[in-house]
């Protein structure tokens, strides 16, 4: 399916048919997951499905994040009371 790029402020956006939108049951202020394929061009949409919505971050991305905080947990409470 051939779809235009538009502007929307400063970004860029696609718009998805309702057909498709009926056929995945997405809502507007739904999230959406795109995966980026450079080798092949390709930019992949994967709409969250009711029982996936509570992992939307990437499981590598967690696990830097959960030990960085981890790390510098006493300074961030520091820099809190300042």
């Amino acid at each position: 399916m051939l779809q235009k790029i538009i502007q929307v402020g400063n970004s860029y956006a696609i718009t998805i048919p309702k057909s498709i939108i009926d056929a995945y049951g997405v809502a507007k202020e739904k999230f959406v997951n795109l995966y980026e394929e450079p080798k092949n061009k390709r930019v992949v949409i994967s709409f969250l499905t009711e029982d996936s919505t509570d992992e939307i971050i990437d499981p590598e991305v967690y696990m830097v994040a959960k030990k960085l905080l981890k790390r510098y947990l006493p300074a961030f409470k520091e820099l809190a009371r300042k």
